[in-house]
């Protein structure tokens, strides 16, 4: 498992937009007819989700056979003094991203929803 991701994140290769191989940890929880997909790049700097999040997003939608209308995808950003939240956007021509986005998730109450599903889904696991 690549260094600064979470143990309870599996880890998944997939290519960067340069098409070099990178590890990164993802975790899929299914929660209210929604697929929380997050990711995590760790400190990979080749596997950064702010430069590659169309190429990647859109192999994980192939690869796990996603529908993009009901994934959500959360980027986990673990610092030395805290951990961040990125809801990731996208509009989607098939299986292909494009447009995409990253929002900093500020809300106490939207960090808190995101933190328990998290971890509800280790429990549940």
């Amino acid at each position: 498992m690549p260094k600064g991701i979470p143990a309870n994140f599996a880890p998944i290769q997939l290519h960067n937009r340069l098409n070099r191989a990178v590890w990164i940890g993802y975790k899929r929880v299914d929660q209210d007819g929604r697929i929380l997909f997050f990711l995590c790049a760790g400190l990979e700097s080749g596997a950064q989700l702010n430069k590659n999040f169309e190429t990647f997003a859109g192999q994980i939608v192939r690869e796990f056979r996603l529908d993009p209308s009901i994934v959500e995808f959360i980027e986990l950003r673990v610092g030395a003094e805290e951990t961040q939240w990125y809801r990731w956007h996208a509009q989607w021509v098939g299986s292909a991203p494009m447009g995409c986005h990253g929002d900093l998730v500020t809300s106490e109450s939207s960090r808190r929803y995101l933190t328990q599903a998290l971890e509800s889904s280790v429990v549940a696991a």
